[in-house]
This record gives structure tokens, sequence and C-alpha cells, in this order.
């Protein structure tokens, strides 16, 4: 039987799950209830295939946990009618408006196709949250922008530098990172749909190490949603997972810092990361399944400065670094994540534009590392 709330409503008789006729009568019920919602119907000709995909789940953490109707193939949103009844309930992506640039400079002169200047940003752009909660709201916003787009598949990077020390990892260990982020993963998850129509959040460890799934139970099945937290790169490549990601259909699955997974690897690696340790190619296939970055916020040393990646969907990414005077300075804009390469290039023109030497900036990261910073 399936837990309360849970339908398992595409199976094609009632006695494929063992059910009784009261609780398939009510499965009946709500398909009629989501063809007059707009909601697509069950296929008859995928029942098989669902009744397999339950087992799958079952394998994973539970039938009941996922065990919500499937209603189609992964890609692109649902019908017309399901859109319009569903997706004007979508939020925009989050925008801070307690806190401003404190200086944009002119870190670079020409603007190409791979990347403008700073010349060209504005104080109309999402800037750094003030806080973990005001991350995860900007970080949701993001996400059902580019799922109202058509992006049922995203990849994030939430900073957890205010919740976990990231220099303790290799003593404390994966756990103790888990441990301490999964309160802001779950507020992630209830803000997402705008924090409307919640019924749960449920959460599961997925394998041995610290892979976690953060279900978001609906009250309108089409608007479930799937968070893997650390996914490490044997697990998305295992069979049981990538059925799991078939069954969402046409439902929101987000990859949440695949970076920080013990078994870490990069979705703009295009599956790289895979080679020699898993199967390069289910890697690659992944890697192309959730190409599409939505949110991403994570600092980082870089050449001796405190450098910042920061995209919020729909804007481009940007580079900030913090300058000798602890200022956010916008080394540029770019469509992509940049590559080292162009990164280089940017600080080198405003290393040079500024006459900044060497022991300036190694001395004001020492300084930072000793805790003497400025705020």
């Amino acid at each position: 039987s399936s837990e309360a709330g849970f339908s398992p409503c595409t199976l094609s008789s009632r006695e494929e799950m063992g059910m009784p006729e009261p609780a398939a009568a009510r499965c009946r019920g709500a398909a009629l209830g989501r063809a007059v919602r707009g909601g697509p119907m069950p296929r008859t000709s995928l029942h098989r295939r669902e009744s397999l995909l339950l087992l799958a789940a079952a394998a994973l953490g539970g039938a009941g946990l996922w065990a919500r109707c499937f209603t189609g193939f992964p890609g692109r949103l649902p019908t017309a009618a399901a859109k319009d009844a569903v997706l004007h309930h979508v939020s925009s992506p989050g925008r801070s408006s307690s806190r401003h640039l404190s200086s944009v400079a002119l870190a670079a002169e020409s603007s190409d196709s791979e990347g403008s200047s700073a010349a060209t940003a504005t104080t109309d752009r999402p800037y750094f949250p003030n806080s973990t909660e005001e991350m995860v709201r900007q970080a949701a916003g993001a996400v059902m922008a580019a799922y109202r787009d058509g992006f049922t598949r995203q990849t994030i990077r939430l900073s957890t530098e205010d919740v976990f020390n990231m220099e303790d990892l290799y003593s404390q260990g994966a756990q103790a990172l888990l441990k301490a982020s999964l309160p802001m993963m779950k507020s992630f998850a209830r803000n997402l749909w705008g924090g409307e129509f919640l019924k749960d959040v449920k959460v599961s460890i997925v394998d041995e190490e610290v892979s976690t799934l953060l279900y978001r139970e609906a009250e309108n099945p089409l608007q479930d949603a799937a968070v893997l937290f650390l996914p490490g790169r044997e697990l998305v490549t295992e069979q049981k997972v990538r059925s799991f990601f078939d069954s969402m259909g046409d439902r929101l699955v987000v990859l949440a810092n695949t970076e920080a997974a013990p078994a870490t690897w990069k979705v703009e690696n295009q599956g790289r990361d895979f080679y020699l340790v898993s199967d390069a190619d289910l890697g690659a296939e992944v890697a192309e399944t959730f190409r599409e970055i939505t949110y991403y916020y994570y600092s980082t040393p870089f050449q001796n400065w405190a450098m910042t990646y920061f995209r919020v969907y729909p804007n481009p990414w940007q580079i900030y670094i913090e300058s000798l005077e602890y200022e956010q300075i916008l080394l540029g804009e770019w469509p992509a994540k940049p590559p080292y390469e162009e990164i280089m290039e940017r600080i080198e023109e405003y290393e040079v534009k500024g006459k900044i030497k060497t022991f300036q900036k190694v001395g004001k990261m020492l300084k930072d590392q000793q805790g003497g910073g400025g705020d």
C-alpha cells in the first residue's frame, strides 16, 4: 500500500499493486480530476514501464515516496492547458533590495561575444543575498523562472559558507556538511513554487554516503519536485536513479552542489569527470540532461583574490573579486560559466589598470586568513 496522500494511479489495473477496490476507485477519481483540471491523463502504453519504475523507486528508498501518478516523458513542459493552469504561480527570480554594489570598477574596456565588461553592469541585476534564507528564496525564484521557460532538469550550487566551514570537510567528513546544510536545502525545497501548494518535504539518504533526496510533495501532483543534494558520480549513473529521472516526466528535478559530493563532478565538464572512475558515456548523458545551471553562488580563492561566481537565471554569469579596500568589483558578465583563461585575462587587466602589486593582494589574503579582514 502507498503512503497517505500518494496514489499509484498509473498502474494498468488494481491487481498490479494488489490494490483493494476502494483504493483503485480513488485512483480513477484522481485521474478524472486531473483531466478536469487540464492535467494529462495516465497513458495506457506506459503502464508496464511505470510499474517497473515503481520497483526502481522502491529500490531507491521506498515505493511510497515516489508512487505519484507518473504522467509523461522528460523534456519540456506539460500540455498548454496544464501549463496555463499551473505555471502562472511560478515566481520571478529573487532580487536583493537591501544590499547594493559598493563599487563597480571598469575591469576591462573591451566587450566581446564571450563576456561583457563591468561597464555594462547595472544595479537592477540580482546581487549577493544577505542571508541564507534570502539565498534559498533567490535560488528557488531562479529555478522556477527557468522551469517556466521549459527547463525541467536543472543544476544549482548554493553557498554553504554560512552554515559550514569547508576547511573542516577533511577533518569532519561529508556527513558533517550534510548535517549542517540540510535545513538550508529543506528551506530551498519548500520555497519552490513560491512556497505555495506544499504538502510535505520528504527527505531520504539514497546511497551509502551523503547523497540526499528532498521530495517536495504538492497538492497537485504536477507540482511535485525532486532535489538531489550532493549526488556523486556513481549515484547519478545508476540505472535506478536514471529511471527515477525518467519517471518524473515533466516535473522539476534539480541537482544541487554536485561539486561538493564525495565523488565530485560538474555538469559543465560534459562527463569528463567520469573517465576512468565510472561510465563516461552515461556521465556525459546526465551532464547534458542537467546542463542548465540556473543558480550559482560560490566564493573561492583565485590568484590570491577572494573571487565569487554568481548567476541568477535568466541573468548572465558574473565574476566578482574583493578589492584591497574590501569592495566587490565586477570583473565581467558572460552568457555561460567563464573558463579559467578568461577569468585570468580579466584579473590581469584589472591588476594592470589598478597598478596592483603581487605583495599587496597576497598581504590582504594572509590578513583575511588570520581573521583581520574588513567587513
